[in-house]
């Protein structure tokens, strides 16, 4: 739909702006330059701004382009939006903002006695490799993919339980959140969802925002990319060994 050289001259209000461009196609069909800026706290020049550098005219023009876009996609299309959506995140996870997050977690990942990475399902997955980077790295790392696995942390150390869920939902894991909590575990979160459940009970809370994804050949098949996860992991695993290595 955009080309990524276009994405690239975009600076961080702009790429905001795509961001709900991309992910709410028909609302912003029906919004006004002056309604859209108002709902996303950007002034109607970083609108026109924005269109511009993504080739139109201005504004009105790239309203109309997303309205001849509503055909059902091939399948091309929807593996080229998938990684649009990667490209999207990792201009996001360079903003200031988020370098501020990602180094106040590894702040309290290397003060830390160790880290206990916590998921199940495909985040379980991701808890397991998440893991076994970080004991690649140099730094104290366990896993628990199994939600009836007991928690137990023995006397006082300091303990960083790394929770991993996409939807930040599932009972399982807000339940072994609490667990953590309980235990006296300090909790970092990295789910799909910044009003979750999961990441309002953590102490730092790291999200990723992509749109949904599902199968269409089964329903219930979670296709969203998880990209986004490996790159913040890794990202964690290398501010940590440089706090460490201070």
């Amino acid at each position: 739909m955009f080309q990524p050289e276009q994405i690239s001259k975009l600076n961080e209000l702009e790429t905001l702006v795509l961001d709900f461009v991309i992910k709410s196609p028909e609302k912003v069909q029906k919004a006004t330059i002056r309604s859209l800026a108002s709902q996303l706290h950007v002034s109607t020049t970083t609108i026109v701004r924005m269109s511009t550098k993504l080739g139109f005219n201005g504004w009105a023009e790239l309203k109309f382009f997303l309205k001849n876009q509503s055909k059902p996609k091939t399948a091309e299309e929807q593996h080229y939006d998938n990684m649009l959506e990667f490209d999207m995140f990792l201009r996001r996870m360079n903003s200031e903002s988020y370098q501020k997050r990602l180094t106040e977690a590894a702040k309290m990942i290397a003060k830390a006695d160790y880290t206990v990475f916590m998921g199940i399902g495909n985040s379980g997955s991701l808890a397991d490799y998440a893991c076994k980077y970080f004991v690649n790295a140099g730094l104290r790392a366990f896993v628990i993919n199994d939600p009836f696995q007991a928690i137990q942390i023995n006397g006082t150390g300091n303990v960083i339980a790394l929770i991993l869920s996409a939807s930040g939902e599932t009972i399982q894991i807000i339940n072994k959140e609490l667990e953590f909590k309980q235990e006296g575990a300090q909790i970092i979160s990295l789910t799909n969802n910044e009003d979750s459940t999961v990441g309002r009970l953590a102490d730092l809370q790291l999200f990723y925002n992509l749109t949904p994804e599902w199968s269409k050949l089964y329903p219930l098949g979670n296709l969203t990319t998880q990209l986004p996860v490996l790159a913040v992991l890794e990202v964690l695993a290398h501010k940590t060994l440089h706090f460490l290595e201070d």
